[in-house]
C-alpha cells in the first residue's frame, strides 16, 4: 500500500493519544522548580523520547507518513541540526587544542583539548536542544488537525492558569513558600513551582497571551456562526468569554504578584500586540467593538491588580535605575567574554564556569553570576557569534512565516496570532533575563510556537489537507 499524507485513521488516533502525555509533561515540568536540574532534563528527555519512539514505531506499522515531516521545514531543520553538530564539535576531543585566559586574574590560563570549557555540560545542553526539537516535531503532529490544535491550546492555557492559582495560594495562604518548601530568596513574590520570579512571570505571560487570543476568538465565533452564537452563550456559556476572562484575570494578578518588572512589561506587550493584530486584520467576522473593549480592559485590569497586589512591584520599579546599572556592568564583562572567543564560544552551558575568568569589580562578588541575564549574550558567549545566532535566526524565520500566513489567512486566526505574540514575549524578556534558558518555560514556548507553525502549514497546504 502506498504511504499517504492524507487522512489516515491510525495516525488520527495516534495523534489524539499522543496529545495527553505531552500535555502532562508541559503541566508537570514547572512544578519541579521549573526543571532546572540535569536529572529533570534527562527525565523529560526520556519521556519525550519514548513518546517519539511510540509515534515513529506505530507510524511505520501503519504504513503512514507524517502529516508534517522534516522535509516540510528544510531550512529550520538544517539550522537546527547545524547547531547540534556544533555542540558535538565543542564537546569532543577532536585534536583541537584551545586555551581560556582570565582577564580577572592574568596569571590564569586553562589549556583544554576541547573547545568547550565544560564538555560534559555541553553534552547536557545538546540533550536539551534535542528534546526541544523533538517536542516541536511531536506538537506539529498533534496540532496538524485544526480541531485538535484548538483543544491543545485551550488545555495548555488552563494548565498555566492552574499554575497561577497554585502560585497565589502558596504566596498568600501557605506561608509564602515554594510548594510548601521554605524560600531562600524572592520573599513576597509569587513563584509557583519555580525558583525564579522572572521565569514564572514569562510562563504566566505566555498564558495571558493565550487567554487574550482565546477571548478574541470566542467573540469572533459569534459572527462566524460557530458553536453557541447567542450573546449569552458567547459570553457566559461553556468556554465563553467570561469564563476564559476569569482565568486570564487570575493570570494577570499572579503575574503582578511575581514582582517581575520586565515580565509584566513583556506580558503587557504580548497582550496588547494580540489585540492590535486582531484589529489590523479586517474581515467580515471580526467583532471590532468587543476587541476594542478588550484593548481598554487590559490596562484597566493591570492597574487594578497593581492596587491590590503590586506594592512590592512598585517598590522594585523605583529601583530600576540601580538594577540597570548593575546589569550594564555585567553585560560589559559578558561582551569581553564574547570578544575573547567570537567564533567558537566557551561551550554550551559553560557560562557559569567561564564567567569567573572575567568577573571583576564593579560587578558584585557577593553574588553567584551563573547566568548572563540576557539569553542573546549567553548564546553568543557559549556558541560564538555565528552559531549562537542560529536559534535567533530559526525564530526569525518562523516569525516571517507566521506573519505571512496571518496576512494571507481569510479571517482571524487565533493560533497564528498566539504564536507571534508568545514569541514577542519571549524575545523581549530574553533581552534582560534568562527565562528561555529554563526548561519548563521553553517547553511552553516551543509548544505554542509549534502549534502556530502547524496552523500556517495547514493554511499553506489547504488544498491537500483532509485531516490527520
Amino acid at each position: 500500500m502506498r504511504k499517504t499524507t492524507r487522512y489516515h485513521s491510525d495516525r488520527f488516533r495516534l495523534n489524539n493519544q499522543l496529545m495527553w502525555p505531552i500535555l502532562l509533561i508541559l503541566f508537570l515540568s514547572p512544578f519541579a522548580f521549573g526543571s532546572t536540574k540535569p536529572s529533570l532534563w534527562l527525565l523529560w528527555s526520556l519521556l519525550i523520547s519514548l513518546c517519539g519512539a511510540v509515534l515513529f514505531g506505530r507510524m511505520a506499522l501503519s504504513n503512514a507518513r507524517f502529516r508534517i515531516a522534516p522535509r516540510n521545514l528544510p531550512v529550520l531543520f538544517c539550522l537546527f541540526v547545524l547547531l547540534g553538530a556544533f555542540m558535538v564539535f565543542q564537546a569532543l576531543p577532536l585534536g583541537v587544542s584551545s586555551a581560556a585566559a582570565s582577564i580577572a586574574d592574568t596569571g590564569v590560563l586553562i589549556t583544554l583539548d576541547t573547545i568547550s570549557l565544560t564538555p560534559h555540560d555541553t553534552i547536557l545542553a545538546l540533550v536539551r536542544w534535542a528534546t526541544y526539537g523533538l517536542l516541536f516535531f511531536l506538537v506539529l503532529q498533534i496540532t496538524s488537525n485544526p480541531r485538535r490544535a484548538h483543544a491543545f491550546i485551550n488545555l495548555l492555557y488552563w494548565a498555566i492558569v492552574v499554575h497561577a492559582v497554585v502560585g497565589l495560594l502558596f504566596l498568600l495562604q501557605f506561608g509564602d513558600t515554594i510548594l510548601g518548601i521554605p524560600k531562600w530568596k524572592y520573599f513576597g513574590s509569587a513563584l509557583g513551582g519555580f525558583i525564579n520570579r522572572n521565569s514564572f512571570a514569562t510562563f504566566l505571560s505566555f498564558g495571558s497571551v493565550l487567554g487574550v487570543n482565546l477571548m478574541i476568538e470566542r467573540m469572533t465565533e459569534r459572527l462566524s456562526g460557530k458553536g453557541d452564537t447567542s450573546i449569552l452563550g458567547t459570553y457566559l456559556g461553556k468556554g465563553g468569554v467570561v469564563v476564559i476572562g476569569l482565568g486570564w484575570l487570575i493570570l494577570v494578578i499572579t503575574l503582578i504578584a511575581t514582582n517581575s518588572r520586565m515580565g509584566l512589561f513583556a506580558g503587557c506587550c504580548g497582550m496588547i500586540a494580540s489585540v492590535v493584530l486582531a484589529l489590523a486584520k479586517k474581515s467580515a467576522n471580526t467583532n471590532r467593538t468587543g476587541i476594542w473593549l478588550l484593548l481598554l480592559v487590559i490596562p484597566v485590569f493591570v492597574g487594578l491588580g497593581m492596587l491590590g497586589y503590586g506594592t512590592l512591584f512598585l517598590e522594585r520599579l523605583g529601583r530600576v535605575g540601580d538594577a540597570s546599572d548593575v546589569r550594564m556592568q555585567l553585560y560589559q564583562q559578558v561582551l569581553q567574554m564574547i570578544e575573547a572567543r567570537p567564533l567558537l564560544g566557551f561551550g554550551g552551558d559553560s557560562f557559569e564556569y567561564a564567567y569567573p575568568l572575567f568577573h571583576q569589580a564593579p560587578v558584585s562578588v557577593d553574588l553567584v553570576w551563573d547566568k548572563a541575564h540576557s539569553t542573546y549574550l549567553s548564546l553568543w558567549a557559549e556558541y560564538g557569534l555565528f552559531f549562537g545566532s542560529l536559534p535567533m535566526l530559526i525564530v526569525a524565520i518562523i516569525v516571517l512565516q507566521l506573519g505571512a500566513a496571518y496576512v494571507k489567512a481569510p479571517g482571524q486566526d487565533m493560533l497564528i496570532r498566539s504564536g507571534l505574540c508568545v514569541i514577542l514575549v519571549g524575545a523581549l524578556h530574553s533581552l534582560v533575563d534568562f527565562s528561555l534558558e529554563i526548561e519548563a518555560v521553553t517547553f511552553a514556548f516551543v509548544a505554542s510556537v509549534a502549534t502556530a507553525w502547524a496552523r500556517q502549514f495547514e493554511l499553506r497546504n489547504a488544498g491537500t489537507r483532509e485531516g490527520s
